[in-house]
């Protein structure tokens, strides 16, 4: 790469030789001494490429050493989760070294996003339930937890699939050691135990049940299954509460003590709480199995805050809401006006499925790898989550309102409890589950995950149903949307019944979260909570110059997100001018809570807090089968970059030619304002290289990836 910033990008022309020599030798199965040579040629001209280590993978392979191919194909596993060529080897290798069950997960991976028509499983009888489960997640192109589309199960010896949901079980997910896994029941909080679970269960192979009911809700809690006697060990002097389900209608259950015995029952997959004052044992009758939860203990921290709280207000686009949000949101505006509000916040991505898990790891997207709808792997346990970190400090993390989104990616892992659906979360559910969690655990210091998807609008593909106030009042002329299923959100056309319907849920938000804003004054002293408002991205369809054929995925209505915090630390009063990134929650609340921050992470500390001013902020759209897309902001300039080649399935696209332009902000892609300076050049282009050196492929790509999708690629090769 020059230095003289006259090109954005060239491909290195002798390691894209070497590594087509190294292919073709690969696929002639030429693993001998010159193949080593130009392997270690390869691995010198590309030091940080993943495709050195999946050669050497497939040479260790054909030698017959698979250990050592193992830890070849898991560093770049690590690199690159969701890529064919690494698959196959890890599929290869973890049976011939005991490793069954990761074998099978990297089945599920290939089977999911390239399907076999002759497909065999092999594990051991005695994990078969657990290999199965594994290979459902891996194989399951929806990322919302608890759905399996394909579910696979053993029927008279033959594999086969079926849509499904895991429910009264546990979800077959690794998780970090001392933890329980996330068990799977029917969201009930009072009434009839069972109700729930008997409408699910004859309909749990359903599509139009599963799929297309957004208001199917969930109760996601870590527990573990258990028959016969369980022993619950309290601290002396202290309580716990023991959340109990059962997976029978009406299960005999009792609890004894040192000194009594309490019979009662457990309902069907539903979540019953029990609060134990001294150790005690449960016990059910027989052979059906229930889950216990993880206890919560009832103990405050002077270490600890008695409440986090994380308002994330889905799609809410500050750009469009900045000067209308005392007007239609007066209770958020009045409480973090003695508060910060952040004015210049962005996204580091243009959709929930990548920005959320940037959020709660501090991540850009091309480091925590998930960008890809079809694909569900486990982000390694080494990035913490910060509700991993707030576990860690003590704290109870729990979501009364959340998406199964992300879930299958361990987005989640440190809450405990996660109620969620599919889809719709309407912020009157939320208020109503977060204020009686409240008062439920008074006992325990709680981080909360509060997810409203009010403001989020719905798309054009299948008939809406607006709020009745738009619907009222909204002109006749433009009360009906054109139906187009090729439409997906983040491309919904800018009509006057989108923006009425923003208005409209700024003030359904703002009425909901209102109500637990005035609980947490009346019931927290400053100095007891931190509230964060924010959001994952933006809305481009809010953007006065776009138009349906021209949607600006990365532009500031599109990115341009809001955040602000108020409570224990937090500043009064201050509106914060300088740039900063959604990547940036993560550090601030680990300087306010206390939790250690990794050096490594993306996020930063903004100034505000004793950090350090942003010089630029970044937002990127890595879709694949549409090309790459990234802004680089600063306050004055913002420069814009757009691959001529499409993301291919693993994230990686090809840079050579990519379209990059410098603007003043204000005239983003507009053309007679782009700007021709060696300074700015000088200035912007390092940081946009270093930003996206992970995401290059360098011209080089694997051919039966791209062959398994000649509508993305056919017309290119």
């Amino acid at each position: 790469m020059q230095d003289d910033f006259t090109v954005f990008w060239r491909n290195d022309e002798y390691a894209y030789k070497l590594f087509y020599d190294l292919l073709d030798r690969s696929e002639r199965g030429a693993y001998d001494d010159d193949f080593l040579v130009q392997l270690a040629a390869y691995r010198e001209a590309a030091p940080d490429s993943e495709r050195a280590d999946i050669f050497a993978a497939r040479y260790l392979l054909a030698q017959g050493d698979a250990e050592t191919a193992v830890l070849c194909g898991e560093r770049a596993y690590q690199q690159r989760p969701v890529n064919l060529a690494v698959w196959k080897v890890l599929a290869a290798a973890y049976p011939q070294v005991g490793r069954e069950l990761d074998a099978v997960t990297m089945r599920g991976h290939i089977q999911g996003m390239y399907p076999e028509e002759e497909l065999s499983l092999t594990f051991p009888k005695e994990m078969q339930q657990e290999a199965l489960g594994r290979f459902s997640v891996a194989a399951n192109f929806s990322c919302y937890a608890p759905l399996a589309v394909y579910r696979a199960s053993i029927e008279n010896s033959e594999l086969t699939f079926q849509l499904d949901i895991f429910i009264g079980e546990e979800l077959p997910l690794p998780m970090p050691a001392g933890s329980d896994r996330f068990w799977v029941g029917t969201y009930v909080d009072e009434g009839f135990l069972s109700t729930m679970a008997s409408i699910y269960e004859p309909m749990r192979h359903d599509f139009n049940f599963i799929a297309n009911n957004r208001d199917v809700t969930f109760d996601i809690q870590k527990a573990r299954t258990c028959t016969g006697t369980v022993r619950i060990e309290v601290p002396e002097g202290k309580s716990v509460v023991v959340p109990v389900a059962g997976t029978e209608f009406c299960q005999n259950f009792s609890i004894r003590t040192a000194g009594e015995e309490y019979p009662g029952y457990l309902g069907k997959w539903a979540f019953s709480y029990f609060r134990l004052n001294e150790t005690a044992t449960l016990h059910s009758e027989g052979q059906a199995p229930f889950a216990v939860g993880t206890p919560i203990l009832l103990e405050h921290s002077p270490a600890r805050k008695k409440l986090v709280l994380n308002l994330f207000v889905d799609g809410f686009c500050w750009p469009a809401a900045r000067a209308i949000f005392a007007e239609h949101m007066p209770r958020a505006a009045k409480f973090f006006s003695r508060g910060v509000i952040f004015d210049q916040h962005f996204s580091a991505a243009e959709h929930t499925q990548p920005s959320l898990p940037a959020i709660e790891t501090g991540c850009y997207p091309h480091r925590t790898q998930i960008f890809n709808e079809r694909d569900n792997h486990q982000m390694p346990f080494t990035i913490k989550t910060v509700s991993e970190r707030m576990s860690d400090l003590g704290y109870y993390a729990h979501a009364p309102l959340v998406s199964g989104h992300d879930t299958y990616y361990g987005t989640y892992r440190g809450y405990n409890r996660l109620i969620a659906t599919y889809g719709f979360m309407p912020a009157y559910e939320g208020t109503e589950r977060l204020i009686r969690a409240l008062e439920a655990l008074r006992g325990t210091d709680q981080f909360i995950l509060y997810h409203t998807t009010d403001i989020h609008p719905l798309n054009s593909q299948t008939p809406l149903k607006f709020s009745t106030e738009v619907e009222a009042t909204i002109p006749l002329a433009d009360r009906f949307v054109k139906l187009d299923r090729t439409v997906p959100s983040v491309r919904t056309p800018c009509l006057p019944i989108y923006l009425e319907q923003f208005l409209v849920s700024m003030h359904h938000v703002d009425r909901n979260i209102g109500e637990v804003l005035s609980y947490i004054e009346d019931h927290y002293d400053e100095g007891e909570y931190i509230v964060n408002l924010y959001s994952d991205h933006g809305c481009a369809l809010y953007d006065p110059f776009t138009t349906l054929k021209e949607i600006d995925f990365v532009g500031e209505y599109a990115t341009g997100a809001a955040w602000m915090i108020r409570g224990a630390g937090v500043p009064e009063g201050v509106t914060v001018h300088d740039l900063t990134s959604s990547v940036d929650i993560y550090p601030t609340l680990g300087h306010l809570c206390g939790f250690p921050v990794s050096p490594d992470i993306d996020g930063r500390l903004p100034a505000v807090f004793g950090g350090t001013a942003r010089d630029a902020v970044y937002s990127s759209s890595q879709y694949p089968s549409q090309t790459y897309k990234l802004a680089v902001r600063t306050h004055e300039h913002v420069l814009r970059l757009e691959t001529r080649e499409v993301v291919d399935e693993d994230g990686t696209v090809d840079f050579a030619g990519a379209d990059v332009g410098i603007y003043p902000r204000g005239y983003e892609l507009e053309r007679d304002h782009l700007l021709d300076s060696a300074d700015l050049r000088a200035f912007f282009y390092p940081r946009a290289r270093d930003f996206v050196k992970g995401t290059a492929n360098n011209g080089e790509f694997w051919p039966e990836m791209r062959a398994a999708r000649p509508n993305w690629f056919g017309a290119a090769d």
